[in-house]
């Protein structure tokens, strides 16, 4: 995964490089703003992140921590369902879309999942036919009608045709619109009411679809649908064709919405569950050496139980999990924060005990978990 991410960053390490050639262990606040904001992180955000960064010059660590925290929403938690788990694309033309659904297909099929399509979209017959022939390639079945047909009849059809041959995922796509098309808005509020009625619940994810190209620019659009219909994901394709990737961090920010995918190229494979520590690393990584002075002798010394830094994806879930039901949120691999308070706490991997341990400045152990929950 760290590599994708490493691709899908090129172009925007490559902007940032214009302004920092060099790697170096702490960077000015001064150079730090011009390099954030090359990277096309919103000039609001970068100012908060510069304000709460106390010293002069800021280190890799420093500055994860508060990139992180911008993060703190990112997690997704899947909503408790009853087969089939219906999922709604939304998003404006051009966004890939279409391409993201068959991306989205590939990855459940190769779970083991029988996925059924759902051709929404009749305002364009080219739509209709563009995902018809994702659907033969992938062999997965679709429901569609046609150019014009109301499509939360489609919604319902294919809600159904699942329920009754007992598929696990429903992917429908919507018409591209404009959050300011009105009237594109009131189909969109019925076909979430239809999906309801098929199935109480569905659609049981409602995902935004969102072209990394605009940078910033798709906050606004984000904000719209989010105000139309309650968005519970995003994903966020193209990256790999922009120097705009730091904008991720101003739209997670700004919406507090989880990012689900982040697309860095045109194969399947290329839609990569969004992973927000691989991605700070990437983000960080042509920036900084390691600033060894920065390093406690504690953290220097040989690996734990566990390195918190190297835990999987699926760790970080679990353990996100665990925190997030006593009130805590990850702020870095070595500190969290208490929801609601900026008390943040060290969290450290204690191999006597066998478990991870939040610690306060004092050194007093305030929560510990097992460490075999994570395993």
């Amino acid at each position: 995964m760290f590599s994708f991410f490493k691709k899908g960053l090129a172009k925007t390490t490559e902007a940032m490089k214009v302004v920092a050639p060099k790697k170096r262990a702490r960077i000015p606040k001064a150079d730090l703003e011009n390099i954030l904001l090359e990277a096309d992180v919103e000039y609001a955000l970068v100012e908060i992140i510069l304000r709460e960064l106390y010293e002069d010059t800021v280190t890799k660590e420093q500055l994860e921590s508060k990139l992180l925290a911008t993060m703190a929403w990112a997690n997704y938690k899947e909503p408790e369902f009853t087969k089939p788990f219906v999922e709604l694309i939304i998003g404006v033309n051009g966004a890939g879309k279409t391409t993201t659904i068959a991306k989205l297909t590939k990855r459940y099929k190769d779970e083991g999942q029988r996925v059924i399509l759902g051709a929404a979209d009749t305002f364009r017959a080219a739509a209709i036919e563009q995902l018809t022939r994702w659907a033969d390639k992938l062999d997965v079945p679709i429901v569609s009608s046609r150019q014009g047909h109301d499509p939360s009849a489609v919604c319902y059809d294919t809600i159904e045709s699942a329920k009754a041959r007992g598929y696990e995922r429903v992917i429908i796509d919507t018409a591209g619109r404009l959050h300011t098309q009105t009237n594109l808005a009131n189909e969109l509020k019925k076909i979430v009411r239809i999906c309801d009625k098929a199935h109480a619940g569905a659609p049981h994810r409602k995902v935004l679809v969102l072209d990394g190209t605009q940078g910033n620019s798709a906050i606004a659009q984000a904000k719209a649908f989010n105000e139309m219909i309650d968005i519970d994901g995003i994903i966020i394709t193209k990256l790999d064709g922009t120097a705009k990737g730091g904008s991720i961090f101003s739209i997670a920010h700004a919406m507090r919405i989880p990012i689900l995918y982040v697309g860095v190229g045109e194969q399947p494979e290329d839609l990569v569950p969004f992973d927000k520590y691989a991605f700070i690393d990437n983000f960080l990584d042509p920036l900084f050496t390691v600033d060894e002075s920065s390093v406690s002798v504690q953290e220097k010394g040989p690996a734990s139980l566990i390195e918190l830094s190297q835990l999987t994806a699926e760790q970080r879930q679990k353990l996100n999990a665990l925190l997030d039901a006593d009130g805590y949120d990850v702020l870095s691999k070595h500190f969290v924060r208490e929801r609601d308070s900026w008390n943040e706490y060290k969290i450290e991997a204690n191999e006597k005990s066998y478990q991870i341990e939040i610690i306060d400045r004092n050194g007093k152990v305030i929560k510990a978990y097992k460490a075999d929950r994570l395993l």
